[in-house]
């Protein structure tokens, strides 16, 4: 006896070829779906230059105000004095270079509870304003420190020590506090930290700048140095933790050259 096979009904009934139908079916969208239009993209463009003649917007202004106005709260709050003017002038040390270089030497072992030995400050280029005589606000550590750079405390044994502050010397361009030296030429000579010499075989904690610390300002020797397990804080934060210091002793900064390196003619 011969079946008649209704076709339509058997490709329905069969799993299979179900399958491979709806696969066909399903490769026909995607292909369809992958077609895009190419448009062709143009622009033009003239410079605007701004003006006094260039009205404000009133709309944009009304946004802003509320913000402006905490902001310049926060910035404008005084939070120490100076005494003088410190800046970045100085071949090899500064007065601003000075002050910063070493409160992060102080403040790193106070936040960090450790005995920090040296700290690095790149302070031609790092602290990019001066801090003026008279009252010291927030805005203007900003303004000094506007980086959000972290400070870091490295493990540094003591001949890479002796090799990065032979690279400061031949650079001029950071400080490094508490450490003396004398410059001859190309020679760095006589280096000591806090009075003493380095001790090649002593391993010495250093508190840096997280850009100088990856290889930033050309210290590319302090990348692979071991870094302490600390909670990074801002240097700027450091600033201002030691002004405020400073303002709740009654003191005003004053801070003096130390005159640790000398150029021998």
């Amino acid at each position: 006896m011969n079946k008649v096979i209704d076709k339509e009904n058997f490709i329905l009934q069969s799993p299979t070829t179900a399958f491979l139908v709806g696969l066909g079916f399903f490769c026909v969208f995607l292909v369809s779906c992958s077609e895009q239009k190419k448009y062709e993209l143009s622009y033009s463009w003239a410079p605007v230059e701004i003006t006094s003649e260039i009205k404000k917007s009133e709309e944009i202004e009304a946004i802003i105000n509320p913000y402006k106005t905490k902001l310049d709260s926060i910035m404008d709050e005084v939070i120490g004095y100076s005494a003088k003017d410190l800046t970045t002038e100085g071949r090899y040390e500064s007065t601003l270079g000075t002050f910063v270089t070493e409160l992060l030497h102080k403040q790193s072992s106070a936040q960090y509870n450790t005995i920090v030995d040296v700290a690095l400050m790149n302070h031609h280029g790092g602290l990019r304003a001066p801090i003026n005589e008279g009252p010291v606000t927030v805005g203007e550590v900003f303004q000094v420190m506007p980086f959000e750079n972290e400070m870091l405390l490295l493990e540094v044994p003591g001949d890479k020590l002796l090799e990065i502050i032979k690279f400061v010397g031949n650079r001029n361009s950071s400080m490094i506090w508490p450490v003396s030296f004398d410059v001859s030429g190309a020679e760095i000579l006589n280096i000591q930290v806090d009075g003493k010499e380095i001790e090649s075989d002593r391993t010495y904690i250093l508190s840096v700048s997280d850009y100088q610390a990856n290889g930033g300002s050309g210290f590319e020797m302090l990348q692979p140095l071991k870094r302490l397990d600390i909670k990074p804080i801002l240097l700027r934060d450091m600033i201002l933790s030691e002004i405020r210091e400073l303002t709740a002793r009654g003191e005003k900064i004053n801070t003096k050259i130390a005159n640790s390196i000398k150029v021998i003619d």
